[in-house]
């Protein structure tokens, strides 16, 4: 069977992969929620409990359900060469840019999880806090200026919506740019799960690339059956990328696509 074969919305579901609503959420403030893109702080101990009913709910109806945290934390597990690799590219894309704090959140998350690859990407997810990280104000007049409460990396709560850093289109992936920096950085779990994880590396045709100069989201891609896909352009999916998805898919002989509306 393949790895990914998603070519209709509304056929019998088999197989979903879910995030459920972590410690991201408590990283909000009222400060931080345009940037973020939340108009409110959720309240996490209720989207947790609504989270596990859904995820309850698909497990009766015969759906396996499987979780982005968990897949990330199994690609580390390959090797610390790949975990060394993650871990530098996401603090880069977290925006930490001077060699002295790359290399503090670098010595924290490793310290912070130990061997629990697991532990590693929730936080990752979560966010850091200053006043978690070992530090002194006397270091800099910058570590002087700056809260302790301020956030060095920034969560990422908006990962529950799983669909919108990657959508499957029929054996493939679109692995979206997205039309935020903040929601941008949620695309590197699937980069990684998709080069690196057994279940997937090797066996997914990727149709769009987050490094693509144009952004797409999921939530306007929709496979009509195993010919047709419906896109939507929008505020988050550009003409262009449309046109650089459509050509990817069209040159894919295994694609069953034929007709992109």
């Amino acid at each position: 069977m393949a790895a990914i074969n998603v070519k209709s919305e509304i056929k019998p579901l088999k197989k979903v992969l879910l995030h459920r609503p972590g410690n991201e959420l408590l990283n909000l403030t009222p400060d931080t929620l345009e940037r973020l893109l939340f108009d409110d702080i959720p309240f996490l101990e209720v989207a947790q409990a609504e989270h596990d009913a859904f995820a309850q709910v698909l497990r009766d109806n015969g759906v396996e359900v499987v979780y982005l945290e968990d897949l990330m934390a199994e690609v580390l597990d390959l090797g610390e060469d790949i975990r060394d690799e993650f871990l530098r590219q996401w603090i880069k894309e977290a925006g930490i840019v001077t060699e002295k704090w790359a290399s503090k959140i670098y010595n924290f998350m490793i310290d912070y999880a130990g061997d629990d690859n697991k532990k590693l990407v929730l936080k990752s997810m979560e966010g850091i806090k200053l006043n978690e990280v070992r530090y002194s104000k006397e270091d800099s007049l910058v570590d002087y200026m700056t809260d302790d409460t301020e956030l060095v990396a920034d969560p990422m709560p908006n990962l529950y919506f799983t669909r919108d850093p990657f959508a499957c289109i029929g054996n493939g992936v679109s692995l979206n740019r997205m039309y935020s920096v903040t929601r941008n950085r949620e695309t590197i779990y699937g980069e990684y799960i998709f080069k690196y994880h057994p279940d997937f590396r090797g066996q997914v045709d990727k149709y769009f690339d987050r490094y693509a100069d144009f952004h797409i989201e999921g939530g306007d891609i929709l496979n009509l059956n195993d010919k047709v896909l419906a896109i939507g352009i929008s505020q988050r999916t550009q003409p262009d990328a449309i046109e650089l998805l459509a050509n990817k898919i069209f040159h894919d002989e295994k694609a069953s696509v034929d007709t992109i509306l």
